[in-house]
């Protein structure tokens, strides 16, 4: 009997390994992944300032059959929340706000429960503001605009106390945005480019006016696995930040080199009361980062950026076909470059 489980084990242990698969580069394991038909979209891995992989797959368009290049701008989905968390915290450092200031100090057209919300509590996502009801926009066929997303918010009530828990919701980063333009009264846009943008050298990254996209410039739509473009209509800029994988990389570089704000403002901004800070997730040894991880999606559009300052390697994968795999594909092409680095 004792015998028999050994050869069983054995075997177990045969099979499993056997489905391994030891990838030696990291083109090896991306084009597999795209000959598997899981892989519309750019990859980007830099080390040390040098690009290690940069690769296009698919195309940028079902019905044109535009191949990708890396110049094409994509939706990041969530990870656009990282912008309005830095520019708060850049007038937080010019002395413009403080953390523990309330919405209804600088929104006056909110409901009452503005004067109870703190700026922080924004960040944390323990505001209690509810979710957007995009599920409901989206159906009725109508475009999404600002105007409408704030009228359902002034109509609605606080799902718990600020500060007693926690939900993610798109209206914490909706309200940091406003609060940056009634600070310098210019548009949330036209602050995003002159104080992140330029400084960070993202030179090909925009808001889009609208989807359907009109009139941009190298637009990656996103189309489900029948190939049928997502039918949504948004007429918010905002919510339509388009980078390419190249910037994104800048302005992590500059992020983490301190050049966009403070080693401090960066650990508040990665505190966390629930699976997410506005940048996502970081992970602290002490006072040393060890990764900086965020995943975003917005209906087809999945997106995934990685930095490991130990190895100084950034890992960012953009696509316009969710596969719902990114963060998998992530995890694999930092463990290609640690075990085989020379």
């Amino acid at each position: 009997m004792k015998h028999k489980i050994i050869q069983l084990l054995m075997l177990a242990l045969i099979l499993t390994l056997s489905g391994c698969k030891n990838y030696k580069t990291i083109d090896a394991y991306v084009s597999e992944i795209s000959q598997e038909g899981e892989l519309n979209g750019n990859v980007l891995v830099v080390n040390k300032d040098t690009v290690l992989y940069e690769k296009s797959f698919g195309i940028a368009h079902p019905g044109t059959k535009e191949p990708l290049t890396a110049s094409h701008r994509f939706n990041i989905g969530s990870i656009y929340k990282e912008f309005p968390g830095i520019a708060i915290m850049q007038l937080f450092e010019k002395g413009s706000l403080k953390l523990d200031d309330k919405v209804g100090n600088y929104l006056e057209d909110l409901p009452v429960w503005a004067s109870s919300i703190s700026i922080k509590q924004l960040f944390m996502y323990t505001s209690g503001l509810p979710k957007v009801p995009w599920e409901n926009y989206f159906k009725n066929d109508s475009p999404v605009t600002e105007e409408l997303v704030l009228n359902d918010l002034k109509k609605g009530e606080l799902a718990f106390e600020p500060g007693s828990d926690y939900l993610y919701s798109n209206y914490n980063p909706l309200l940091l945005t406003l609060i940056v333009e009634k600070i310098t009264e210019q548009s949330f846009e036209d602050y995003v480019h002159e104080y992140i943008f330029k400084p960070a050298k993202m030179t090909d990254s925009y808001f889009a006016k609208q989807i359907p996209y009109k009139d941009e410039k190298l637009p990656a739509l996103s189309f489900n696995e029948n190939y049928k473009l997502d039918p949504f209509i948004i007429h918010e800029p905002k919510f339509l930040m388009s980078f390419t994988a190249k910037d994104l990389y800048q302005f992590l570089y500059h992020l983490h080199n301190y050049k966009l704000i403070y080693k401090a403002s960066i650990k508040l901004l990665s505190e966390r009361e629930g699976s997410q800070s506005p940048l996502g997730v970081l992970e602290w040894d002490d006072d040393v980062l060890e990764v900086h991880h965020h995943h975003g999606e917005s209906g087809n559009y999945e997106a995934v950026i990685r930095y490991y300052p130990e190895d100084k390697l950034y890992i960012i994968i953009l696509k316009n076909q969710k596969y719902e795999n990114v963060i998998d594909m992530a995890d694999e092409i930092h463990d290609i470059r640690i075990t085989n680095k020379k």
